[in-house]
């Protein structure tokens, strides 16, 4: 299922991308963005598909813990880049390949040797009110300093931002499908439904802000890598997961784990991803390359 959920926020991060991509600058989040997204229709399919995959990625998550399914989204990044290449027939090169592989390598050599354990701690009101405020603060501090500098910068940030927001709502969501199992009268008197429209809806427009700002490889580069890294901590401090201990173990699950990141920048830094949006009009935009765009303008010349 988080595989499912991988393929699903793949393809919607284009579909958003695309519906973002003609939107007016910005300095941040802001309510004309919110108002551009809604009148795309690319956006809103993009929107719906992210939806479905969230619920495969709820379903993954009442089954298992938060530090086997937020690094195994990991593999979005993977299909996303297969996604561009068989789409958009941008070209993929023999670096590609290997930092494909290395991607899908690391994280296969974490989960087997980490041996991701699920935790049997019920968090309190009172952990998760801490807990929700230091991830709120942080989610504050990024969106702030993504408010000036170079394009670039901006899109790190507001990625990395969003990211972390995602993190938190990952875990809340793990315990939303805990109340929903005992009924749906129970989902809608729990702070959880409520905390996951806020946290979902505020960590959403930060990320189509990030696409928005700058260069998409940097934006999507810190939306994948740093949520894995912070669900991780948030899963032990609240349900207290774990991975397996010792030094000999634990050096291993760095070393896959910096495998993995070396080769997901490999990939956000790749030309199938951070060319598709340059600042000159028309050049390596998403838009007009994808397959269904040339079939059309195929069929209009004859």
């Amino acid at each position: 299922m988080a595989l499912v959920a991988s393929f699903a926020n793949a393809i919607a991060s284009v579909c958003q991308r695309l519906g973002v991509e003609d939107a007016p600058p910005a300095h941040g989040p802001s309510m004309g963005l919110v108002r551009h997204m809604i009148q795309r229709p690319v956006w809103l399919l993009g929107f719906a598909i992210m939806a479905l995959g969230y619920g495969a990625q709820a379903v993954a998550l009442h089954l298992g813990a938060l530090n086997v399914v937020q690094p195994i989204m990991v593999s979005e990044l993977v299909i996303l880049v297969v996604v561009l290449w068989l789409w958009f027939s941008t070209p993929l090169r023999p670096r590609d390949i290997a930092a494909a592989f290395a991607t899908a390598l690391g994280l296969g050599v974490f989960l087997f040797i980490s041996s991701p354990r699920v935790g049997s701690k019920v968090p309190s009101d009172a952990l998760w009110l801490v807990v929700g405020a230091v991830v709120v603060g942080f989610v504050a501090l990024f969106v702030v300093l993504g408010r000036r500098g170079p394009p670039w910068w901006r899109a790190l940030l507001l990625g990395a931002g969003a990211s972390i927001g995602f993190a938190l709502l990952s875990a809340i969501t793990k315990s939303m499908t805990n109340v929903l199992v005992t009924g749906w009268g129970a989902l809608f008197s729990s702070w959880q439904l409520y905390a996951v429209a806020v946290i979902g809806l505020s960590s959403f427009v930060v990320m189509q802000s990030a696409f928005q700002v700058g260069p998409f490889a940097a934006s999507q580069s810190t939306l994948i890598l740093v949520n894995p890294f912070v669900a991780i901590a948030v899963g032990h401090v609240l349900y207290g997961e774990s991975l397996r201990g010792g030094p000999l173990y634990a050096t291993h699950e760095v070393l896959s784990l910096t495998v993995m990141v070396v080769g997901a920048l490999g990939l956000s830094t790749s030309s199938l991803v951070a060319h598709v949006h340059e600042e000159t009009p028309g050049t390596d935009l998403l838009r007009g390359r994808g397959r269904y765009a040339r079939w059309r303008r195929e069929q209009s010349r004859t």
